[in-house]
């Protein structure tokens, strides 16, 4: 029987004064903001499922701090300990090459966008690591299909990419798979620091009939993608991006990752590795629906009528 849930928040250092031990232990990559919602539904479903926990949360502040983390978090002897973002992954797969296995408690991530290129988990299947979780990721059909829905005469998808990013280079590999299947064709400008962005977005000019903006470090900072957003309202030019941050800012859609579901999908390999499951068999679980989002005041500009139907099932329609 599992014990009666207390819920416990508390963030970064301060968790180090208490000294009970917990069922699970969340660790983010930072406090709140981008990660409460997949917290939140982790709770819920814990919940939902009759699931009754003990929790603490700690986050990652940035600072030499976060390197003790991990060890204060295996003093509270947790069941689980569940790793929400990259970095928080990361930080306690590096504490893990450092402790004896039989140390290593299991771990559960989410809302890491490439677990396998990150060194977390072995295969999609068999997690074969003392970790296993879920993908943030849409895989890139979806995305181009949202595309074509309300484009159909498109052929030619420009995408911009830091060749030395091992995410952005598995995302690429998929993408030339994908496109093949829907009689795309991908003109690819790699450029590995933001400065050069001017240049590859040049070297598509005339070459493409839309953009694709993906989760690329250099290409989706701030600056750069509001580059490159403007180079293609100049040209005139729809712009496929993977947040509806991008599409506020002025992309025609965007097709991404409901975050709530990241936690409900965590709860779900959660409850099984407290179930007695083993994390090395575990598969990845990946995204079950994507959420899309428009912006009329850009398709008016670029002439474009975006279906009803459509726009009665995004997740939000900008003006």
């Amino acid at each position: 029987m599992w014990r009666a849930s207390v819920v416990l928040g508390c963030w970064g250092v301060a968790c180090a004064l208490l000294a009970q031990e917990v069922d699970v232990a969340i660790l983010q990559s930072r406090e709140g903001g981008f990660y409460t919602d997949a917290v939140q539904r982790i709770h819920q479903e814990l919940e939902k499922q009759g699931v009754s926990v003990q929790t603490l949360i700690f986050a990652l502040k940035g600072d030499r701090s976060d390197q003790d983390l991990p060890r204060r978090i295996l003093e509270r002897k947790p069941s689980v300990i569940l790793a929400v973002g990259t970095d928080a992954a990361l930080l306690l797969k590096a504490h893990y090459a450092k402790v004896p296995p039989a140390q290593q408690v299991p771990v559960v991530f989410t809302m890491v966008v490439d677990p396998i290129g990150q060194g977390l988990i072995q295969d999609v299947e068999r997690s074969g690591a003392r970790f296993a979780g879920v993908a943030l990721a849409v895989r890139p059909q979806r995305q181009f299909r949202v595309l074509q829905d309300i484009t159909p005469d498109i052929k030619r998808v420009g995408v911009l990419y830091n060749p030395k990013d091992p995410v952005s280079q598995r995302i690429l590999a998929q993408a030339r798979e994908d496109a093949a299947r829907l009689n795309l064709t991908l003109q690819e400008a790699p450029l590995e620091q933001s400065p050069q962005i001017e240049n590859a977005l040049q070297s598509l000019a005339g070459k493409v009939d839309a953009l694709w903006l993906i989760p690329d470090p250099v290409c989706a900072a701030p600056e750069p993608s509001q580059q490159l957003i403007d180079f293609a309202q100049k040209n005139r030019l729809p712009v496929l991006a993977f947040s509806d941050s991008f599409v506020r800012r002025g992309a025609l859609a965007a097709a991404g990752v409901d975050l709530a579901e990241q936690g409900t999908l965590a709860a779900e390999q959660v409850i099984r590795i407290l179930n007695g499951e083993k994390p090395e068999d575990l598969p990845l679980l990946t995204p079950r629906r994507a959420l899309t989002y428009y912006n009329l005041k850009t398709a008016r500009a670029l002439g474009i009528t975006i279906p009803d139907m459509l726009l009665n099932l995004a997740e939000k329609v900008y003006e």
